[in-house]
């Protein structure tokens, strides 16, 4: 199994056929980006990978600068960027900052849970206060975690990667640590391979607890990028943040 800190070294070449709405959502995605920092600002992404949502927001005159931990996500990105419109750095964004500040910092799909100890958030949150620029916003678009937190036994799903064969996924909770292991195995028709990718999932109230700690203050939670209200049955939520003393 390759492990966890791999996760995007291996999957860099799958990653954007993962997650079948992933079209539709960059598009609502840039439309509210748009509405709340309009171009030409500053925009850091933190985990930027494959420049899904990066690239159309340089092509819309925003000014960004991408942080990942993964040389091939950073790779795949140069290779669609060949003018370079988008800056990238390769580091860990829970520990490194960019030395600027920016208008709009955005984490995106899940990707703030990828930072496994509360310790680890905290310090990504402060270093986000670090970089927001007077009157900037910080958006966080991760899943809401009540289903999964009730699951005691390993669950089992299939991925159709299009030409690129298929994934199952095995994810196991542990609800004393609110870790989330995911086991993807990839069938391409060559030797199946799998790979471990784990998630340190927070509540909605327990993110904004976080966040005030370091500052930050929620402003907005939706549903989705479309601005669909969140509610019991959100299966995630959008959630945008203010520096406290903007207010």
């Amino acid at each position: 199994m390759i492990p966890h800190a791999h996760f995007g070294e291996r999957l860099a070449s799958v990653y954007d056929n993962m997650y079948p709405y992933i079209e539709i959502d960059t598009q609502h995605a840039v439309e509210l980006f748009t509405q709340l920092c309009p171009p030409p600002a500053r925009v850091l992404e933190l985990g930027v990978g494959t420049g899904r949502v990066a690239l159309p927001l340089a092509e819309l005159g925003y000014r960004v600068h991408g942080i990942d931990g993964s040389p091939a996500m950073l790779e795949r990105l140069r290779a669609r960027d060949p003018d370079g419109r988008v800056t990238t750095q390769l580091a860990d964004f829970t520990t490194t900052t960019s030395g600027d500040q920016y208008d709009l910092v955005v984490v995106l799909l899940n990707t703030f849970f990828s930072a496994v100890t509360k310790d680890q958030q905290l310090s990504c949150l402060r270093h986000v206060r670090e970089q927001l620029a007077p009157s900037g916003r910080f958006v966080v678009e991760v899943f809401e975690p009540t289903p999964f937190h009730s699951q005691t036994q390993p669950s089992f799903s299939v991925r159709h990667l299009g030409d690129q064969g298929i994934m199952i996924d095995m994810l196991s909770v542990d609800r004393a640590q609110q870790l989330m292991v995911g086991a993807h195995t990839i069938l391409d028709g060559g030797k199946p391979e799998t790979v471990q990718h784990v998630l340190r999932y927070a509540f909605p109230f327990e993110l904004d607890l976080l966040a005030e700690a370091c500052g930050l203050q929620l402003e907005h939670r939706w549903g989705g990028f479309a601005r669909e209200p969140f509610g019991p049955t959100s299966h995630r939520h959008v959630s945008v943040y203010s520096g406290a003393d903007d207010r």
